[in-house]
């Protein structure tokens, strides 16, 4: 069989011709790496993009720097990402290369809702963070997981209160529930686990109309919702009664 192969000239030659490819490709691939691994094409700009009030895009740059491990080829662009990930108020980073030396960086930045259990933030897609904030939010408790069905509620409640020129100071869920709003005038409204939504909406129809009434002179500290056809309250100074409880208030519900 060898014998025959080694006289068979048209053999010969498609076997050269595979060795040449071979061979072509060993070396071809040994250049390229040579190539993307060559100092010529080391990163030498850093360009970060989007609005960002409270992260530092200079801080952003430096972040990639510190860790840049490669060249304009060879950069592992989703180990950049995760470091960015990791930078106060950074939402989400996309990273790109910008031929020839450079690298692109779009930032979105975390938009801050509302303080979160006294130790961290919320933005406005209800996503927790950590991030230092100065400013006055309102505060929002919960259990861990209930933030965006907090920020949802938190919304729900806030539109009719423009009206009243009024906004919520914290907004609270147990981890039975059971939901509460102190409003930014100190008033707290308990809405229980049962018909949040139609509780809240009541109770606005009543402090629309008849608020001033109910405090009789005083001030509402609290309004208790957790009743199927009215509310008790608590109202303080006026020289008035501590308490006043609708007529129309049967059994406290859940």
């Amino acid at each position: 069989m060898w014998h025959s192969v080694w006289n068979d000239a048209g053999m010969l030659d498609r076997v050269s011709a595979l060795l040449a490819v071979f061979a072509f490709g060993v070396f071809g691939a040994i250049a390229i790496k040579w190539a993307a691994a060559h100092p010529a094409f080391a990163i030498e700009r850093v360009v970060v993009t989007g609005a960002m009030t409270n992260a530092d895009p200079a801080h952003v740059a430096a972040v990639v720097q510190q860790g840049l491990r490669g060249t304009f080829f060879t950069m592992d662009l989703a180990a950049a990402r995760d470091a960015l990930h990791k930078v106060p108020w950074v939402r989400t980073a996309a990273v790109r290369r910008q031929w020839p030396n450079a690298l692109e960086i779009a930032i979105e930045e975390h938009h801050p809702l509302a303080r979160w259990n006294d130790t961290a933030l919320v933005n406005v897609q209800g996503e927790v963070f950590d991030a230092e904030y100065g400013d006055e939010l309102p505060d929002f408790y919960g259990p861990e997981g209930a933030a965006g069905e907090i920020t949802a509620r938190y919304r729900e409640f806030s539109a009719p209160l423009r009206t009243l020129q009024l906004a919520i100071g914290s907004l609270s869920r147990s981890a039975r529930g059971a939901w509460d709003v102190k409003l930014d005038d100190g008033m707290t409204i308990a809405l229980g686990r049962e018909h949040v939504g139609e509780r809240w909406a009541r109770w606005m129809q009543v402090s629309e109309r008849y608020r001033d009434r109910i405090a009789q002179g005083g001030e509402l500290a609290t309004v208790d919702m957790r009743y199927a056809n009215g509310f008790a309250a608590r109202i303080v100074g006026g020289g008035k009664e501590p308490a006043a409880r609708a007529k129309t208030a049967p059994a406290k519900r859940g």
